[in-house]
């Protein structure tokens, strides 16, 4: 198993294990508390999941994406760590290739504030990724 996916597995793990899933009235996205390490207890939806994969992920230097999707007629949430899949959904970090009924639509930049871009006529993230570069 690569390093990359060691480190991925740890923090959806740390951020899950402290994640209660709760809907949130107004789609509001709020980043965690200063000082966030994965284990301060969150009650948020996948956006909020997110947030706190991407703050621990920029604490150790990892390069990732916000990607949104559907699943069915729902909007959903997910980051993508080169083609790896942080997912509250998901028990553990998935290969996005391994997601065929997720229809991946948007995706971000690396940085806060980057624009988001349509995914048009591409399958997966990985082959986003690759056109990225």
């Amino acid at each position: 198993m690569s390093e990359l996916k060691r480190e991925l597995q740890y923090i959806h793990r740390i951020v899950s294990e402290h994640f209660v899933q709760n809907s949130d009235i107004g789609e509001r996205w709020d980043m965690p508390p200063d000082g966030y390490t994965g284990h301060q207890w969150l009650r948020d939806d996948c956006d909020g999941f997110c947030l706190a994969c991407r703050a621990l992920l920029r604490n150790m230097d990892i390069p990732s994406r916000l990607v949104y999707c559907e699943l069915g007629s729902s909007g959903h949430l997910v980051v993508e760590v080169q083609g790896w899949i942080l997912d509250l959904r998901q028990n553990d970090v998935v290969a996005n290739t391994l997601l065929p009924h997720y229809r991946w639509l948007r995706i971000s930049g690396y940085e806060a504030g980057d624009p988001w871009r349509e995914i048009v006529n591409i399958r997966t993230t990985l082959e986003v990724a690759a056109l990225d570069h």
